[in-house]
């Protein structure tokens, strides 16, 4: 469907442009209406679902239809497996945007993660190479309940289910699978080191700098979550 409208063609920078238009409007007419982040919602359902799809493709699929199994693929050189690994980046750098300004007034560590994620989509962007990326949006699959965790409208035992719920979709996607697709990553490249002509020579440092930042920060919010729950 994506492949039919010309997505594999279309502008990341407009997407990422666009993305940041409408998610500032919502922003600016919902905002955290009934106690909701809607636009942080809006945002990591389509990208989360998004993540998932192209992570399950990558794993089950890419070397039943190209002959090469992902990452190792796109290491290669080759191009996306699909339009959604293309765009789906794009759209995260431009909601990274919100993230920073949100940053500005609720957390050093919100900010810092605003920066990061704008930096690593914008360089996979530049680069044109979004699919390496793309699969690690399974990331944003906790994050529409973490949305969800001030709602007004949960009755008690919901809000509890609810927080449990961001808690082991967390643990799942950010402190497991996350930081094992990026060791594949990893690995592949090491594998191809001598044959990686159609990426710039900083790029593999670049991918393994940012890597750890993010499964450090994650593994910092995870103890952070940890907490809270033994509260509770």
């Amino acid at each position: 469907l994506l492949d039919d409208q010309g997505a594999g063609s279309w502008d990341l920078l407009y997407i990422g442009l666009f993305t940041f238009v409408f998610l500032g409007l919502i922003r600016l007419t919902l905002g955290n209406k009934r106690g909701v982040n809607w636009y942080s919602m809006l945002h990591s359902i389509v990208t989360g679902l998004g993540g998932a799809v192209c992570l399950y493709l990558d794993f089950m699929a890419s070397e039943s239809l190209t002959g090469v199994k992902e990452p190792l693929r796109s290491v290669q050189c080759f191009g996306p497996l699909t339009s959604l690994h293309r765009i789906l980046p794009a759209i995260t750098m431009g909601y990274s945007i919100m993230d920073i300004l949100d940053g500005l007034t609720i957390s050093l560590d919100f900010f810092l993660h605003g920066i990061a994620t704008f930096t690593l989509m914008g360089v996979f962007v530049l680069v044109d190479t979004p699919h390496l990326v793309a699969p690690f949006l399974i990331m944003e699959v906790s994050t529409p309940f973490l949305a969800l965790v001030k709602a007004d409208f949960l009755p008690p035992i919901l809000a509890q289910m609810n927080l449990g719920c961001f808690a082991l979709s967390f643990f799942v996607c950010r402190i497991i699978v996350s930081p094992y697709f990026w060791a594949e990553l990893m690995r592949s490249m090491w594998h191809e080191r001598n044959e990686m002509e159609c990426f710039p020579s900083w790029f593999p440092l670049f991918c393994f700098c940012f890597g750890m930042f993010f499964n450090i920060l994650n593994m910092y919010w995870f103890r952070k979550i940890v907490r809270k729950l033994k509260r509770k």
